[in-house]
């Protein structure tokens, strides 16, 4: 309720509400009405001022403001107006006195404006300021006399409700939001229907709204009072309990009149924050007062598990549901953008009112939290704050045995604690009880901020994080939030170097979850230090390099991979400029670049520049920096390596088959086998053009890929040991001479056109597998797709689509376990399939409807059997849709693999470009 609407007396609550929206309407857009109150206001002041500001500052008072109590308003108002004048004005702002005048502005605009309205409206806005004032007055009054002030039912409930305002004022003041700014979401709160003689225990877990929603339900109470003559409101908190009966705390605050039959309508907020003793003798108490006296009903609010209520005693409090808890963060100040990646984790933490508020704010801010690994951190901190859970950093014994709950709830999902343990982490509102005894936190968040705090204490070793797939799931936020909070450099290092050496790709992972968030660049005021810059970017690179394996070839430094390095660095204010030595020393070491080294000018003879500029912001730059080079330099890996498989595997017989092709001159489209004795005459051409220089590079006259010298003595290598008579392609030609359209889908029949795509997708299934076992093999677990291998492809294609280009045939692709291929895809006979039996594929449907019901149902049970088998995907399933027009890439089955590589890089952060196609 408004201040207006709460202090009605003798005016309608609807008329005063509409004269202060009507005013507030004025100032907004009328130019003269304006007008009228800065000539007022200006004619009483006595100081300079930018009245052009003051003009604007009066369209932005809204109605609601004008209906509050001029003592809780004109303070924010007064504040919003100075920072308007100072802007304007650097001579307001040089003024010592220039607050006070600010707020002698506003304190002069309320009668301006009363004035501006006139007649009957002036007197009713005059008058509903003048009876707010009367408030204060009345509430000095009822506390100097107390429970015996024969107050009107009206004068109580105006005070009653200002002191409903100022503890939601309170609750709401962390957040730096105003009620009127969250009157959406209040309004939208459910009040808990509570019969006289009645106790209710209002239940949920820490930030889940308990006060709220009583609070909500004691404004109602109020109505009642003063509308029907109801029971007298009463809000106590369980502070003003102690060492008291509920009985004795009551006759303290009420008239006696409510012992005698006119009853009394009672909260008692904040129970978990008394001992299980003391809120359990409230329990009994509020039972023996419902029953004893007439017309009395209670709430007591608490957490589950600190009181022994009956089932029909307590009401949980409702959590907010997923749209309305996003909308109440933006409402907060957050932003979509800032939500809408979110996981389930965090979209469940800010279901809790607390938490979404809290978001909200923090993301509203200039230095907002980077990314949700440090808004979880930010989140727990700005919990921890308040007195309550303060001992869960304070208190040694409390902090150890959080910390051990959330070490065996991440490692088991039980708490494992002993009996003592256990009821130290009850004790504790950032727990709750769990089924059979146990105690669970009450949300995520804390689980992942105490495991990350039992990773920094060395109480759960880096390795364990990144010890297999299962592990790392479970750990993974708990590491990123370990990462952030790490105190200093050592600490950083000693932890990222663990996680990049045990897996890098999981580590690339926990390293952008944890750091994206921070400038690509540092800026003036962040400046490197120079003594232990180049040391730990050594320690960074050699860390990667050899975590890396055979992938560290092509994406970092070429001395780097090679073996020892001596790297040059020299670090002054914010830039870095670093170079490699082209010396081979017998260990790594670090020296001063040398003066003239210079990635844009000259270079000194024996170093290779690499890097000039500005790093990233943050403590954590030489790895995070590291990884951003290396997610840049995968696409073109992907995009160009020729030895990405198996020696003869898939990638190595499409590189060859393109190479072939290429030196007979046919075109991309051609999928016939070649003659053998044609390509090896022109393979031994070229070959010793370039005076069979192995590492010498060549760009035949067909097409712009950059082949090697060693690829043509290879080719011809093969042709030799296998006595072949033809290069074969491994897939379907086309089967159409004399096709109706010139588009290369044209050349194919759709019987051959399913052939065809069947077989790129089962020998894209093997070349997967290929990388994974190859070039990727350190990566291996973190890559997302390795969760469901090995898989297989089920394909649909459907024909005669004249709205796409070319009349291109549609493809929907899934991939899904090999396990589960033949429950899902029993196609029957007409079904076309590879010949490795990983691709399956039928003609699609004419119900798009029943299509992607058919692929929701897929993904379902592909997500049951991830669970039964205890995998979890760091990234989302789905199917891609697309055209069949595989056979325009060169290499066509290693580029369907590329780009789930692609896809599984991006998602752990190792993939940061645009994706190349295969040449």
């Amino acid at each position: 309720m408004t201040g207006l609407e709460s202090t009605a007396l003798g005016i309608g609550q609807a008329a005063l509400k509409a004269v202060a929206m009507a005013a507030a309407k004025s100032l907004a857009g009328r130019a003269t009405f304006r007008w009228a109150v800065w000539w007022r206001v200006r004619g009483r002041t006595e100081f300079p001022c930018p009245w052009r500001a003051y003009v604007k500052w009066l369209k932005t008072i809204s109605g609601d403001e004008l209906a509050r109590p001029m003592e809780e308003i004109q303070g924010p108002l007064a504040i919003r107006l100075n920072h308007a004048l100072s802007a304007a004005s650097r001579d307001w702002g040089a003024a010592d006195d220039h607050l006070s005048r600010a707020l002698q502005l506003v304190e002069m605009t309320y009668p301006a404006i009363a004035a501006a309205m006139g007649g009957s409206d002036q007197v009713a806005l005059t008058q509903m300021w003048a009876q707010e004032r009367s408030v204060s007055v009345r509430d000095r009054l009822l506390q100097l006399v107390g429970p015996t002030a024969a107050l009107s039912p009206y004068d109580l409930a105006a005070v009653l409700h200002r002191r409903s305002r100022a503890r939601r004022t309170v609750r709401l003041q962390a957040f730096d939001v105003d009620e009127s700014a969250m009157s959406p979401y209040f309004a939208e709160i459910e009040v808990p229907d509570v019969s006289v003689e009645r106790v209710i225990v209002l239940m949920g877990d820490f930030g889940s709204g308990k006060s709220e929603t009583a609070e909500a339900w004691h404004r109602a109470t109020i109505e009642i009072f003063v509308e029907s003559n109801g029971p007298i409101p009463l809000w106590l908190s369980a502070r003003q309990l102690l060492g008291h009966a509920l009985e004795d705390a009551v006759n303290r605050h009420l008239p006696p009149a409510w012992r005698g039959g006119r009853g009394a309508s009672i909260v008692v907020d904040g129970l978990d924050e008394a001992t299980p003793a003391t809120a359990q003798a409230v329990l009994e108490d509020a039972r023996i007062l419902a029953q004893t006296h007439a017309n009395t009903r209670i709430i007591l609010t608490a957490r589950p598990g600190i009181l022994s209520s009956s089932p029909s005693e307590e009401v949980a409090a409702k959590l907010l549901s997923e749209e309305k808890s996003i909308q109440l963060v933006e409402l907060a100040g957050g932003r979509s953008r800032s939500t809408w990646s979110w996981t389930a984790s965090m979209r469940a933490t800010v279901r809790r009112p607390f938490f979404a508020l809290a978001a909200g704010f923090m993301l509203g801010r200039d230095e907002a939290p980077r990314g949700e690994a440090d808004l979880i951190r930010a989140l727990v901190e700005n919990a921890l704050v308040i007195a309550p859970e303060r001992s869960a950093v304070t208190s040694a014994e409390t902090r150890s045995a959080l910390q051990r709950l959330a070490i065996n709830l991440t490692r088991t999902g039980g708490d494992c604690l002993s009996f003592i343990d256990r009821q130290i982490a009850r004790s504790s509102r950032l727990t709750a009880d769990g089924p059979d005894g146990a105690v669970l936190f009450s949300l995520p968040i804390f689980q992942h901020y105490f495991a990350a705090q039992a990773i920094l204490d060395d109480n759960v070793s880096a390795t364990e994080v990144v010890t297999d797939a299962a592990s790392f799931n479970r750990w993974r936020w708990a590491a990123a939030v370990a990462a952030l909070s790490a105190p200093d450099a050592q600490a950083v290092d000693d932890l990222l170097a663990s996680l990049v050496a045990g897996n890098p790709g999981a580590a690339a992972w926990i390293i952008k979850a944890a750091f994206s968030g921070q400038r690509d660049w540092r800026t003036e005021t962040d400046q490197l230090d120079a003594n232990t810059s180049g040391p730990r970017l050594l320690r960074s690179l050699r860390t990667w390099s050899d975590a890396l394996g055979p992938l560290a070839r092509g994406v970092l430094p070429y001395p780097l991979v090679q073996g020892p390095v001596e790297l040059g660095v020299m670090a002054s204010g914010h830039l870095i400029n670093v170079a490699f030595s082209t010396s081979s020393p017998a260990e790594d070491s670090v020296k001063n670049v040398p003066p003239g080294v210079h990635p844009l000018g000259g270079t000194a003879s024996g170093w290779i520049p690499w890097f000039f500029g500005a790093p990233p912001g943050g403590t954590a730059w030489p790895w995070t920096m590291a990884r951003k080079q290396i997610a840049k330099a995968t696409a073109g890996k992907l995009s160009t390596d020729p030895s990405i498989g198996a020696p003869d595997g898939i990638w190595a017989q499409e590189r060859r088959f393109d190479l072939a092709r290429r030196l007979l001159g046919r075109g991309s489209l051609f999928h016939r086998p070649l003659p053998a004795s044609e390509v090896r005459v022109q393979a031994e051409a070229v070959f010793n053009s370039i005076g069979r220089e192995r590492d010498a590079r060549i760009t035949l006259p067909s097409g712009q890929a950059i082949y090697f010298g060693a690829e043509l003595a290879d080719l011809i290598s093969w042709l030799d040991e296998n006595s072949a008579e033809e290069v074969p392609s491994h897939l379907p030609a086309e089967d159409i001479a004399n096709p109706k359209g010139g588009f290369a889908w044209h050349f194919f029949s759709a019987p051959r056109l399913m052939e065809f795509e069947v077989e790129v997708y089962g020998r894209a299934c093997e070349a997967y597998d290929e990388a994974l076992a190859h070039s990727f093999a350190r990566l291996g677990w973190s890559m997302p797709s390795s969760s469901f291998a090995p898989f297989g492809v089920v394909l649909e294609i459907s024909f005669g689509d004249s709205d796409r280009l070319g009349g291109i045939p549609g493809l929907t692709a899934m991939r899904v376990p090999m396990e589960l291929m033949c429950s899902i895809a029993d196609f029957g006979s007409e079904a076309a399939r590879s010949a490795s039996g990983r691709a399956v594929a039928r003609q699609a449907t004419r119900d798009p409807a029943a299509d992607r019901e058919h692929y929701s149902a897929t993904l379902e049970a592909v997500r049951a059997w991830l669970a039964e088998q205890n995998r979890e995907p760091i990234s989302g399933l789905g199917w891609m849709n697309g055209g069949a027009d595989d056979m325009s890439n060169v290499r066509p089955a290693s580029s369907v693999a590329a780009g789930w590589l692609w896809s599984d890089l991006q998602s752990i952060g190792l993939g940061d470009s645009i994706r190349r196609e295969l040449r």
